[in-house]
């Protein structure tokens, strides 16, 4: 039977359809696997960044906005020395100090109040100040979301009482939030900005005699 006018042209196009649709279903997937790859390459250059950064988080000064379970928003002032201590002085209207040293909670309300003091151990808090903390075990598990880092830090394995969400900028890892649930699921969020590295920091800031 004589062939239609047309019908090779067709079936030459065809042919290269076909052949261009293998190459894209076999190149394609390449292409994801290289880009997924790339992918963990940035995250686990971000986990090294990461660990560093939180070990060497001291002689640091900044500010602070926190929102407390109720929507409460009070801001001010902190400071890390290189003891790693950390000392929160709110801004008026309110006086509040917390003070964090010598494995001790120091808290008043007034400037003219003595402080009061609490022994704490088991604090998702201490595992980014403590020197002897195992931080890298919450490192190693990330979430990437876009241009944000986050890592879960919870004390009492399978439990999201008394835990702790830290996010970091992502891929150049800086402090932006704390999310801390208590033991009663109350959640206080911090925000951090302007934290700037210093040479050192003001004995004055600890002082809770």
């Amino acid at each position: 039977m004589p062939r239609e006018r047309g019908s090779f042209s067709e079936d030459y196009c065809m042919s290269k359809f076909l052949k261009f649709y293998l190459i894209v279903i076999l190149f394609f997937p390449a292409l994801g696997d290289s880009e997924k790859q790339d992918s963990i390459e940035k995250i686990n250059i971000w986990k090294q960044e990461i660990k560093f950064y939180i070990e060497n988080f001291n002689n640091i000064t900044g500010t602070f906005t926190q929102i407390d379970y109720v929507g409460n928003i009070s801001k001010g002032n902190f400071w890390i020395n290189d003891k790693k201590e950390i000392a929160f002085y709110y801004s008026q209207p309110y006086e509040t100090v917390i003070i964090y040293k010598s494995g001790k909670l120091f808290f008043k309300e007034r400037k003219s109040e003595k402080f009061q003091n609490y022994s704490i151990s088991n604090n998702p808090i201490l595992e980014l100040l403590e020197n002897s903390s195992n931080i890298h075990k919450y490192i190693d598990i990330p979430i990437i979301d876009n241009n944000i880092g986050k890592i879960f830090i919870n004390v009492n394995k399978g439990n999201e009482r008394n835990s702790l969400e830290v996010i970091f900028d992502y891929p150049k890892p800086i402090l932006r939030q704390w999310k801390y649930i208590d033991h009663q699921k109350k959640e206080t969020n911090i925000f951090f900005s302007n934290i700037t590295f210093v040479e050192s920091v003001q004995k004055q800031y600890f002082i809770t005699k």
